[in-house]
């Protein structure tokens, strides 16, 4: 068992570093496209970033920054999504790892995630996908750690990190419950077939997993400090935070917000107009405005 569990960590940590590889050289320098200019705005300012905030990405970009003074602010972003993208396909190699034991197969596993269209695409920009991705290969690595424990004492650890990394991962996106939802009463439904499942054992369950919410206490002190520049919204009250928290601004249980013409949507073209002309794009700014006016 032992050996075991030292080949999955061995081959899951080769798969890292052989992604990360491939990855790092590949991350664009500059701004990418898409939203990966407001996170790495709202990451530089310590602001708070489009529903609903974001906050784990927001305070990981910041140390990126950090850690990295020698590169501009957008490369080290896009580096920390690069790295979070490689631990993502290490967390697929050793679920196979601990589900079928070590072996060439969970490497495949890891690679053909990593080398995937998407997959790759949205880890060499400064993106959530990937942190998300990460959250997902945790759990589903954690639930194979626990159907593979070995006595309580294991499946009690394994379904503890379960919860807190469901709780952390909720903090980045909320996609992320299409997985929680399935796994916390398969979790609960096992620990009782092992009557293991006590009143004080649900209770510690569901306290890792509120700690894991914790960051989303960065919106109220980041709102509350005013600090940013650029930084959405108001969250200073409860009724402010769970607007965003909800995505009530931006389209909840929806893809496409619908285009109304009230006089709030109508300040919030102004605004996204004024930002493109701020922003040296003046034919963008113009074609904008001619659109949804």
């Amino acid at each position: 068992m032992v050996a075991a569990q030292r080949g999955s960590w061995l081959l899951s940590g080769a798969t890292v570093a052989a992604v990360a590889a491939l990855y790092l050289p590949c991350v664009q320098k500059a701004v990418p496209g898409g939203d990966s200019g407001e996170l790495i705005t709202a990451a530089c300012e310590l602001g708070v970033a489009h529903p609903p905030g974001y906050p784990l990405f927001t305070l990981l970009s910041s140390l990126a920054m950090t850690f990295l003074p020698s590169v501009s602010p957008a490369h080290s972003v896009n580096l920390l999504s690069g790295l979070l993208g490689s631990m993502a396909s290490g967390t697929l190699c050793f679920t196979v790892c601990r589900l079928a034991g070590p072996g060439p197969g969970a490497v495949l596993a890891g690679g053909v995630f990593a080398l995937s269209l998407l997959t790759w695409r949205w880890s060499v920009v400064a993106e959530v996908f990937s942190l998300n991705n990460l959250f997902v290969g945790s759990i589903l690595a954690l639930a194979a750690s626990f159907h593979r424990a070995d006595g309580a004492g294991e499946r009690r650890k394994f379904s503890r990190w379960g919860a807190l990394c469901c709780g952390l991962g909720l903090c980045n996106q909320h996609t992320l419950v299409l997985y929680v939802v399935p796994v916390i009463p398969w979790v609960l439904l096992r620990l009782h077939t092992y009557q293991e499942l006590s009143l004080r054992g649900a209770a510690l369950l569901a306290l890792h997993f509120l700690f894991g919410f914790l960051p989303y206490l960065y919106l109220p002190i980041s709102s509350a400090a005013n600090a940013a520049r650029w930084s959405w919204g108001d969250q200073t009250t409860v009724r402010g935070l769970l607007t965003h928290l909800l995505r009530m601004e931006y389209g909840t249980f929806s893809l496409v917000r619908s285009l109304s013409f009230s006089h709030t949507h109508t300040h919030t073209h102004t605004q996204v107009t004024l930002f493109l002309f701020s922003s040296s794009s003046a034919p963008t700014a113009m074609l904008y405005w001619k659109m949804y006016n």
